[in-house]
């Protein structure tokens, strides 16, 4: 059994945070796209025909730099940065950030070196790295209040 029920104080088309396995009162609909009954929750419906889709999205008020209401805005990072110089009589430079430089061979020709330098670009030497761009965060679950 939930505190959750047509007794509670929030309004048809709030969105709760649910940290459960097992679903709240049937007044709630989890926000999975799904289209609203009419017949069954007739105060959600003439508020939208289907209940947002929050999973796998991070929500964020409105403001700032976020998307318009509603509307879901793309992933982004920061800029990573680096900086390696060139080749000078003295040697090769040193690098910094995400750039480094690697020696690719080796050997003498008549006191000329022909060891030459690849620079390479390695975000996780500086960030976090993943399959994805995300911040830290815990899975939960949003239902909308549809009675």
């Amino acid at each position: 059994m939930t505190s959750l029920g047509s007794g509670d104080s929030l309004e048809v088309g709030m969105v709760i945070a649910w940290t459960l396995a097992t679903n709240p009162s049937d007044n709630y609909l989890e926000c999975n796209g799904q289209a609203v009954d009419g017949s069954k929750y007739p105060k959600l419906y003439q508020l939208m025909h289907n209940v947002p889709d929050y999973r796998g999205v991070f929500l964020r008020g409105l403001g700032g730099n976020s998307a318009s209401l509603g509307e879901l805005q793309g992933d982004a990072i920061r800029n990573i940065t680096g900086s390696t110089g060139i080749f000078t009589s003295q040697g090769w430079p040193t690098s910094s950030g995400a750039l480094f430089t690697k020696a690719s061979g080796d050997g003498d020709d008549g006191g000329r070196s022909n060891e030459g330098h690849i620079i390479y670009f390695d975000a996780s030497r500086v960030v976090p790295t993943a399959e994805e761009n995300r911040p830290i965060n815990k899975a939960i679950r949003y239902f909308i209040k549809a009675k």
